[in-house]
């Protein structure tokens, strides 16, 4: 299978800008779908303009007029309709590979997981919709169609800046969830860019898989040190036990609160994202080395 043409959905999203770069700058040809009244804005990009119901036939005559090889899927991961609709419009429009929007903290093929975390549920959803395709036979002799999921653990440095890993950097404080002993994957955005530029090099190889990668394997108190390192302040540590965090924030996500959804997350990719032993991890496989971690958290403590 060889990919040429490169579609990007989402390209102003927190993790489609760097995947976007990266697709720039790489031998790929790249254009990006835009929803016909977005005010998102593309310079020096080649822009597709679809409907904004993401009509299957509309989107798929678009795919096939400019032969698209590849659909990557940046938008949220909680749009699972929408995402089911592009993918209808990736098997009509003959596109050979799609990434969708799994990516992210949690693992959603792990049972627990998904009870924990419905939010998962829905990347399974997705996930499930692209096997039930891998199978079924295009028109006109056109070769199947096949997808990536990638799950990256923790947006890393950029979960830095938001509280995602339970630190809030601005304020000098950390969150240590059961000791901070506990070892989990993560990876910074661009590490996640040039992940998904080594799968579209590599179709055959990472065809039909769920892979999972990290360019950080580390501990809460890992980062707290490189924390403390990189700004020269001592953070004031809070200790948290999981369960009764998630005893306490569970039914309040499950009654549709955003922000306790978020801080579920946040603890989930703590404490039950580990890769590094896990079957599909595949850092060796695309080519990728784990980053410095005190360059990492030195550059986000720089910018902030």
């Amino acid at each position: 299978m060889a990919i040429t043409n490169v579609a990007l959905i989402g390209g102003t999203g927190t993790l489609g800008a760097p995947v976007l770069k990266a697709l720039k700058g790489s031998e790929f040809n790249i254009s990006v779908l835009n929803r016909q009244t977005s005010k998102s804005v593309y310079p020096r990009t080649q822009v597709i303009t679809i409907p904004d119901d993401l009509g299957v036939d509309e989107v798929a005559k678009a795919l096939r007029e400019h032969e698209i090889d590849a659909l990557i899927i940046t938008i949220a991961g909680s749009h699972v309709e929408h995402q089911k609709k592009l993918i209808d419009a990736a098997f009509k429009g003959g596109v050979k590979r799609v990434i969708p929007a799994e990516f992210g903290s949690c693992d959603s093929a792990d049972e627990k997981t998904n009870d924990i975390l419905p939010l998962m549920k829905g990347k399974k959803v997705v996930r499930d919709y692209l096997l039930s395709l891998e199978d079924k036979e295009r028109e006109g002799g056109v070769e199947n169609l096949t997808w990536t999921s990638l799950v990256t653990g923790h947006f890393f440095d950029y979960g830095l800046t938001c509280g995602l890993l339970k630190f809030d950097v601005k304020g000098r404080k950390a969150y240590i969830l059961d000791g901070g002993n506990i070892k989990f994957s993560g990876s910074n955005l661009d590490f996640i860019a040039k992940a998904v530029i080594k799968i579209l090099e590599k179709p055959d190889e990472t065809a039909n898989k769920m892979l999972y990668v990290h360019s950080h394997h580390v501990t809460q108190l890992d980062v707290l040190a490189a924390l403390q390192k990189a700004t020269g302040d001592e953070f004031e540590r809070h200790d948290q036990d999981s369960k009764k965090e998630l005893e306490v924030i569970r039914p309040k996500m499950l009654k549709g609160d955003g922000a306790a959804t978020e801080e579920v997350v946040a603890v989930w990719g703590v404490v039950a994202s580990d890769w590094k032993e896990k079957d599909g991890f595949a850092n060796t496989l695309l080519g990728l080395q784990e980053e410095d971690l005190d360059e990492v958290v030195q550059r986000v403590v720089a910018e902030l």
